[in-house]
């Protein structure tokens, strides 16, 4: 896949990324479209999850959204419950800094994502998730190549009541048909 138009790269977290991170989960606009309660977290909370997403990822790989001019991270992309048995896991995709928002960044983080969960992990399968009312991200999952799969009914508490969540996945083959499409394929090599 060729990257060099690309405006990120992803790379694994550092310790101080916990600075950056921690101010996105102060962000009230930021929380209102994540699948998962708001909840309030301590400087050294974050630096602790960032230490542990680096020591002790478990089942998960969460990277760092960087871009190439500057080296910071304006985001993070993550690919969790990683089942290596049937090839699949869970993508998310989080552009923290707020400004950025619209530019096609989150595109190409997922795409690098994507590549490197079916042609380095072997993965068939990614699915995501989205609140039913952010539309943004469920335009963001559309443009990616993931395919509607269904609603999870009231499959999620969030701001005092049970919401519906957006169940959408990709295939292997349906990336490799967009690698074409968008005149990004080459040099992939099937890993199964």
């Amino acid at each position: 896949m060729d990257t060099s138009e690309f405006k990120v790269y992803l790379r694994a977290f550092e310790p101080d990324d916990y600075k950056v991170t921690h101010t996105w989960r102060q962000d009230e606009e930021i929380w209102a479209k994540v699948v998962g309660p708001r909840y309030f977290v301590s400087m050294e909370y974050e630096k602790k999850w960032v230490y542990d997403t680096i020591l002790n990822p478990g089942n998960s790989l969460r990277l760092a959204v960087c871009l190439k001019t500057e080296h910071k991270p304006v985001g993070l992309v993550s690919l969790t419950d990683i089942d290596r048995n049937n090839g699949t896991a869970e993508c998310s995709i989080l552009i923290g800094e707020k400004s950025l928002w619209r530019t096609g960044l989150g595109i190409e983080a997922a795409l690098l994502m994507f590549r490197h969960g079916f042609y380095t992990l072997g993965l068939t399968r990614i699915e995501a998730r989205q609140l039913v009312s952010n539309r943004g991200g469920i335009g963001l999952a559309e443009k990616c190549g993931l395919k509607q799969e269904g609603i999870l009914r009231r499959a999620v508490f969030k701001d005092g009541r049970h919401q519906d969540l957006n169940l959408m996945a990709i295939l292997r083959e349906d990336f490799d048909e967009l690698l074409i499409e968008r005149g990004l394929a080459g040099g992939e090599r099937s890993v199964v």
